[in-house]
């Protein structure tokens, strides 16, 4: 009599492969790894003031500062239909709207932004644009509509230098600039004092000779060193990093005003460039009619 071993049986069939499932981690999608810097590129600051005397030059100085402060924005309303978006995402969707409506109401879509992470403040966000004194109060309204965050109807007891209107509970706030005559330049130095004031050279720190607005501390002329101050870690992927931004139009036109001679730069954007802006402006309000 021939007794069957423990481990023989009688179906010879093979096991089905859905009873044993594929191991699905090696099919995972990665997500790309993320990129983080430290503050902005050497040269960012001396771009920024280039792009908005350009603006200047053409009649148009970026003389609005808009700030949004993210986590005030979100600790009072849970619903707002930003908070599901990544903060690049959130940006650009912002900056696409704010385009739309400037050149509906006369301006052409000049703007710079920056965002910032410093240690007294978190994450938060500046964009600078050219805007009429009369579309102020409308401006404000179009915020408040889309942060969802109300204007504040009280009056403004700490407001900043030129300020002009705030959210209820400080998330966001415009301000004008108080000096026309500064054509914006010093508004623009603002937006780039993300860039460090020192740099390494051959293993040696030495004042950046190439940010044009720093401290006395640092090399430069400003006693206060506000223009110095670290803006933190912002995190972004390795194709864009997110960190600030120059209008595209107004980036082409700083670019073509750079090969000229210093002497004749200020004197050509009126005649040269004023088609090119008109031109852009219809273009834009085109894209938005439809």
């Amino acid at each position: 009599m021939q007794l069957s071993l423990p481990f023989e049986t009688a179906d010879l069939r093979k096991e089905p492969h859905d009873y044993a499932p594929a191991i699905l981690l090696p099919y995972v999608r990665k997500s790309p790894p993320r990129r983080k810097t430290e503050g902005l590129p050497i040269g960012t600051q001396a771009r920024f003031i280039e792009a908005a005397m350009v603006a200047a030059n053409l009649g148009y100085p970026l003389n609005t500062l808009l700030t949004i402060r993210w986590r005030d924005l979100f600790s009072d309303n849970d619903v707002n239909e930003l908070r599901i978006l990544p903060t690049a995402e959130r940006i650009r969707h912002l900056v696409e709207l704010l385009r739309k409506w400037l050149v509906r109401n006369g301006a052409p879509p000049f703007y710079i932004w920056a965002r910032e992470n410093a240690r007294s403040t978190p994450e938060h966000w500046h964009i600078a644009f050219h805007l009429g004194k009369k579309h102020r109060r409308a401006l404000a309204f179009y915020v408040a509509n889309l942060t969802g965050e109300p204007v504040a109807r009280r009056k403004l007891v700490d407001a900043n230098e030129g300020e002009f209107a705030r959210s209820d509970i400080g998330s966001w706030q415009l301000a004008c600039d108080t000096r026309p005559e500064r054509g914006g330049a010093f508004l623009a130095a603002y937006l780039g004092k993300g860039e460090p004031s020192q740099r390494l050279l051959r293993g040696k720190l030495i004042d950046n000779s190439a940010k044009p607005y720093r401290g006395q501390s640092f090399g430069g002329t400003f006693k206060d060193g506000k223009y110095d101050i670290d803006q933190g870690r912002i995190e972004g992927t390795t194709c864009r990093d997110d960190r600030f931004f120059i209008a595209n139009g107004l980036k082409k036109m700083a670019g073509a005003s750079r090969q000229k001679t210093p002497s004749t730069r200020a004197k050509v954007p009126q005649k040269v460039h004023g088609e090119c802006v008109r031109s852009a402006a219809t273009r834009y309000q085109d894209q938005s009619s439809h």
